[in-house]
């Protein structure tokens, strides 16, 4: 009842508060204060220097141009583990980084072919996360963010610098590094990429190029020995025992290289299209082109043991002294389309595209349980046919973009998928919009699921295909800051892990049904930041998810000598309502069901202070204060708990020219 209690005193605080505008009415341009008060640029330093910053994705490989800001803002600056900014709960083993799954399930991605990539999507980055740029001026971003003390540090470096080399070319690069000892024994993680990427655009003619790898390396402790010594002792951490002390540990590595050209044809015209209420962008426009998109992708898992711990692990099949499970995959994806744009006259004349796409896999990893000559190669092709229609013109009420695929050779033949979305602005100023997403797909399950042979799991299975049937629709009002949306989730032979960790098919239909809500309240300079999630599935045996999950982000902002300090303090709130969370198999490294123990019902707490001067930010955060108020039953998946309280800090520096 405490947890309860404290939870909801927390969250109905913002309720004192009127839900009004998070805009200045006085802001002729509209745009946040937040943004406004916090970030300042050094256009204000050197007017007489024209420059801007222009970051698109080229959306379907090539069919039409989606713009987004650059993350330069302040707030948010504090919450430092990534799949806490992706979603509001998350079932992972406690560390930053570590493996973990979203228990937000339309927040769960779509899957990897690799899947083992599923587990710590987050941490990495691929040629979807990229984005094109064009810097008039050469922009560079520091961050480092450093927590825990000696013997449990945790470290992020992030570094980017991107530039034009010429007015029509542009190239940057990212590293990214993630390191931690982790609060408990024998729980280190590391995870670092490096990416290169380049633009070119010129007449006629638009290549961009992308190549990137990323490693990972997460020691395995097996979840805590006692339960008892995190619930009814004040134990140091590190002196708590571990399930498993021999350091096993789990390895990935995942390499892209991509590229997209694009050739325009036809007359050409100008068209001005704005970003934002102060940026717009001049570009020519064709009739027609075609893109061609090539990506190559290397993966490589790998489950090592240097000793094998046969008294935590069930079984063993194959050693008994020293092992390593390996899984090799190679994928290639060739994607040519031909692309009829949107009129620049007709406003609502919708583009349409239709093409070739190529799928390529192999993978090399032991099919038997015999010690010798046990590796073998699996092939799997697919021809598809693919086509869309569209019309995100940025200056109409109404948008749409459709597009499917079905496959017609291969071992994927007979898959295919028709998504869409249509998005209906509600004023000329396009700040609230209906929007609609719908997906019906059929899909051949993924091959980890259908065979896999390893020390201490194995299993062959032929899976039937994969129905899903989804739809979701949500409001959204910029100005008001607010986001109210439902989603059903449907699918037939849904694939999950059992509470063996053998992979099972529901032949049944699995319905998730999820609602949320997401307000900003503000009352003066004080900001309510909510996001409320509220989930039913019909079967909680096969799918276990919380019923209601949140993050309360509340803080007091201003600005202090003549706006040269910006400041915000503040408290964050983390709960999900108790359910069977996921047990995890550090064999395998995923994550399955188990009904032996609820977690959850438990409010995570934050305390937080940020700086903003000039180009910098600053936080220092107390994470997890709530260690010390009510129960210390803090877990996250069953026998992992949270990591206890540490202090953190950070800064994060942007650099103009």
């Amino acid at each position: 009842m405490k947890n309860i209690f404290y939870t909801i005193i927390c969250c109905l605080i913002s309720l004192t508060s009127l839900a009004q505008s998070d805009f200045d009415y006085e802001n002729p341009d509209g745009r946040d204060p937040r943004e406004e008060g916090m970030h300042q640029d050094t256009t204000k330093e050197q007017r007489n220097v024209p420059r801007h910053r222009l970051t698109w994705k080229w959306v379907h490989d090539g069919v039409y141009r989606e713009y987004y800001p650059i993350d330069t803002l302040q707030d948010g600056i504090q919450n430092t583990n990534l799949i806490f900014k992706h979603s509001v709960s998350n079932t992972y083993l406690g560390n930053f980084p570590s493996p973990y799954i979203s228990d937000i399930y339309i927040l769960r991605p779509r899957g990897e072919d690799f899947l083992p990539l599923d587990r710590v999507r987050d941490y990495i980055f691929k040629p979807e996360d990229a984005l094109d740029y064009n810097t008039t001026v050469p922009f560079t971003q520091l961050s480092y963010f450093n927590g825990g003390g000696r013997g449990k540090t945790e470290d992020w470096l992030d570094v980017w610098h991107i530039q034009n080399i010429l007015p029509v070319w542009n190239a940057g690069f990212r590293y990214n590094l993630i390191s931690s000892d982790g609060a408990y024994s024998y729980q280190k993680s590391k995870t670092y990429n490096f990416a290169f990427f380049s633009s070119y655009e010129k007449d006629r003619t638009a290549v961009s190029m992308f190549i990137n790898q990323n490693m990972g390396h997460y020691n395995e402790n097996g979840g805590v020995e006692n339960l008892a010594d995190i619930r009814d002792t004040s134990l140091d951490a590190k002196v708590v025992g571990t399930r498993l002390a021999m350091e096993p540990n789990n390895n990935v590595m995942n390499f892209n290289f991509k590229v997209l050209a694009q050739y325009n044809m036809g007359n050409p015209k100008e068209i001005i299209t704005p970003i934002d209420s102060v940026t717009i962008d001049t570009t020519i426009t064709y009739p027609m082109k075609f893109a061609l998109g090539i990506k190559v992708e290397d993966n490589r898992y790998k489950f090592q043991e240097e000793t094998v711990e046969t008294n935590f692990f069930d079984t063993t099949y194959i050693n008994r002294q020293k092992n390593a499970d390996v899984i090799n995959n190679r994928k290639y994806d060739i994607d040519a389309k031909f692309i009829l744009n949107e009129h620049p006259k007709y406003k609502y004349l919708p583009g349409v595209y239709a093409g070739l796409k190529f799928k390529y896999l192999k993978y090399e990893q032991r099919v038997s349980l015999d010690t010798m000559n046990n590796i073998g190669t699996s092939k799997y092709t697919g021809t598809y046919l693919t086509a869309g229609t569209f019309n995100m013109d940025t200056t109409t009420m109404f948008n749409f973009d459709i597009w499917g695929s079905f496959c017609f050779a291969g071992e994927y033949s007979a898959d295919y998928s028709l998504e869409g979305k249509i998005i209906q602005y509600l004023n000329k100023g396009r700040n609230s919009s209906v929007t609609i997403h719908a997906l019906l797909d059929n899909q051949t399950p993924n091959h980890y699921y259908e065979q896999y042979q390893g020390n201490h799991n194995q299993w062959e299975n032929s899976f039937d295909k994969i129905h899903a049937y989804n739809l979701k629709g949500y409001y959204k009002n910029k100005r008001l800051r607010t986001e109210i949306g439902i989603a059903i989730n449907n699918t037939k032979n849904y694939i999950y892990f059992d509470t063996a960790a053998m992979p099972r098919q529901y032949n049944g239909n699995l319905m998730v049904f999820t609602a949320w809500a997401k307000q900003v309240f503000r009352l003066g300079r004080f900001y309510f930041d909510q996001k409320v999630y509220y989930q039913i599935v019909n079967k909680d045996e096969v799918l276990p998810l919380p019923e209601l999950a949140l993050h309360s982000h509340n803080y007091y902002q201003n600005r202090f000598f003549k706006d040269a300090l910006g400041f915000q303090i503040g408290l964050d709130l983390f709960y999900n309502t108790s359910f069977y969370a996921n047990a995890y198999d550090p064999a395998i490294m995923q994550f399955y069901n188990q009904e032996i123990e609820k977690t959850g019902n438990y409010p995570k707490l934050d305390v937080f202070i940020t700086l903003n001067i000039k180009r910098a930010d600053l936080f220092i955060k107390y994470e997890h204060v709530s260690e010390y108020i009510g129960n210390r039953n803090y877990f996250s998946a069953y026998t992992y708990p949270i990591n206890p309280a540490k202090l953190k800090f950070g800064i994060r520096w942007n650099f103009y020219d």
